[in-house]
């Protein structure tokens, strides 16, 4: 993933101070993304719902000197991203340049060029009108969701230094403010004003982007169906010192699963626990290969005489689902105690009987000779 600076290390395309009219620029992408549409449109809908994600964070240091990284998810996988020492984009798949020629890759870099240098001037001209103070970060999300029955969901969001900042509603055609403050407001009623983009991000996100998951699906569809099956174990955290009575934690730590919806559940005598206080969870974390990691744990009273297993569910499985059981479920009786401690006499007993004899052995053995 590259850093795009666009007046150090950006191409000219960049850096012109003559780009094309914003007609011609929103003509030459309606009539890109009509032509990728109808590319697209004939693969079949996924089996499950996946989405196209563009993600674009800015770094505005002072009005001529911008940071950029950006990348392209499906569903969890980064499929491409900008190295902007060229401006170029990255295939990080190697189903990725699959759907369209290399021309066509040529003409998005060329958009994507332009939508920087006017993405850019546009923010800079709301900072400098409104008083923002340098420096401060935008993150973008833009992209759609496609689901099984055909139906989809676009979304472009722009977040202003970790907050939500405003919104294209994809339906109404228009720019929301999150925010009620004079920032947020200016910003919202400068966008509406240009109805042309508008139109042409309701194309982008109804059409263009739907027909590309169709097409990235197709052809990445191994590495979308990848699956990897769960590893589970059941241990209890250490007891609160003497003196603190304190519920037993019982953790379920489950690792290296892919894809990353997974359930994790708890059984007490084999009836499932509820949710509420006794259980919590650290949600899904990812692994750095790629797979994913969740915690459950659940608070046992000491000895309460019940026992408990982690019940894992997960498509690797084929439908089956992982139990593991915790194996101090049982609490320890008086009968089971005596047993345990007379076996461990017996045991001390039969070490100190061997060490006596292999010691009177070698006691035996006179000094000039050996024994076998």
């Amino acid at each position: 993933m590259g850093i795009l600076g666009p007046t150090s290390r950006c191409p000219d395309i960049c850096q012109s101070p003559n780009p094309p009219s914003p007609a011609r620029m929103l003509l030459s992408l309606l009539l890109l993304s009509w032509e990728w549409g109808a590319r697209a449109a004939s693969p079949p809908l996924p089996p499950a719902s996946v989405t196209l994600r563009l993600l674009q964070i800015n770094v505005f240091h002072n009005a001529s000197s911008t940071d950029m990284e950006g990348m392209a998810l499906l569903g969890d996988l980064e499929t491409h991203s900008m190295d902007c020492s060229t401006c170029q984009i990255r295939f990080l798949q190697p189903w990725a340049q699959r759907g369209l020629t290399p021309k066509e890759w040529q003409d998005l870099e060329l958009l994507i060029h332009h939508y920087l240098f006017n993405f850019n001037r546009t923010v800079n001209r709301i900072a400098q009108q409104q008083g923002m103070a340098y420096p401060f970060i935008t993150q973008g999300s833009l992209g759609c969701e496609l689901h099984p029955n055909g139906t989809s969901r676009g979304f472009d969001d722009t977040g202003v230094n970790g907050e939500d900042f405003i919104s294209f509603d994809a339906d109404a055609g228009k720019w929301v403010a999150w925010q009620g403050d004079k920032l947020a407001l200016y910003a919202q009623d400068l966008l509406n004003l240009d109805k042309s983009t508008a139109i042409t991000l309701q194309f982008l996100l109804r059409m263009t982007c739907v027909n590309q998951i169709k097409s990235f699906v197709q052809h990445g569809k191994e590495s979308l169906e990848r699956q990897e099956r769960p590893v589970a174990v059941v241990f209890a955290r250490a007891p609160s010192p003497a003196g603190t009575p304190a519920p037993l934690l019982l953790v379920c730590r489950v690792t290296g699963f892919y894809p990353r919806p997974i359930r994790v559940a708890w059984l007490q005598d084999g009836e499932e626990v509820g949710p509420g206080g006794r259980v919590s969870s650290s949600g899904i974390l990812p692994n750095a290969d790629l797979t994913y990691q969740l915690r459950s744990s659940l608070a046992v009273e000491p000895g309460d005489g019940h026992s408990y297993t982690c019940r894992v569910e997960h498509s690797s499985l084929g439908g089956q689902s992982l139990l593991i059981p915790w194996g101090h479920s049982r609490g320890w009786g008086p009968g089971l105690a005596v047993g345990i401690t007379l076996g461990a006499l017996a045991v001390a007993a039969v070490a100190v009987v061997l060490w006596r004899s292999r010691r009177r052995g070698y006691q035996d053995v006179r000094p000039g000779e050996s024994r076998a």
